[in-house]
């Protein structure tokens, strides 16, 4: 990524908050690696791991086979998951034109159903993502470029 992509922040109409309005997400584009279906995925910067609907591992192709399971708290509630390594890639904000080729990475995710979050698919968390992108968040958008862009910037 030779530079970084710049995201809006994006509201999934739950709600409201206290000073600004809207609740609003970074979410991003991203898919499952070589298939065209993209899915809409909120960065958690507190989440563990990734965490994928059902949706997500079926569009993967071959299937995966299983790890072992973890135990997920999300939104409330406990999740038995299981955990595969997918190949997953980030797309530019405008991925349907093709000015920019798709960040690939490596994740090991856990895959919850039902899903939890209404308009996205993915729940991206420390283990694959932060590990592959630095996330810099501003006041009206935020900016994801490779994770070295961090060393450089701040040693």
């Amino acid at each position: 990524m030779d530079d970084a992509w710049r995201y809006p922040y994006t509201d999934f109409g739950e709600g409201r908050d206290l000073q600004s309005g809207s609740v609003l997400r970074a979410a991003v584009p991203v898919s499952v690696a070589a298939v065209p279906v993209i899915f809409s995925a909120i960065i958690d910067t507190g989440g563990p791991l990734t965490v994928v609907s059902i949706d997500v591992l079926a569009t993967a192709d071959p299937h995966p086979e299983p790890g072992p399971p973890v135990l997920l708290n999300l939104g409330g509630r406990t999740y038995r998951a299981a955990t595969f390594r997918l190949s997953l890639q980030l797309h530019p904000i405008d991925a349907r034109n093709g000015s920019a080729t798709p960040r690939p990475w490596l994740s090991t995710v856990a895959v919850i159903d039902p899903w939890p979050h209404k308009g996205t698919a993915l729940i991206l968390g420390k283990t694959g993502f932060l590990e592959s992108f630095t996330v810099t968040f501003g006041p009206s958008a935020f900016a994801v470029e490779d994770a070295e862009a961090f060393e450089i910037r701040f040693g």
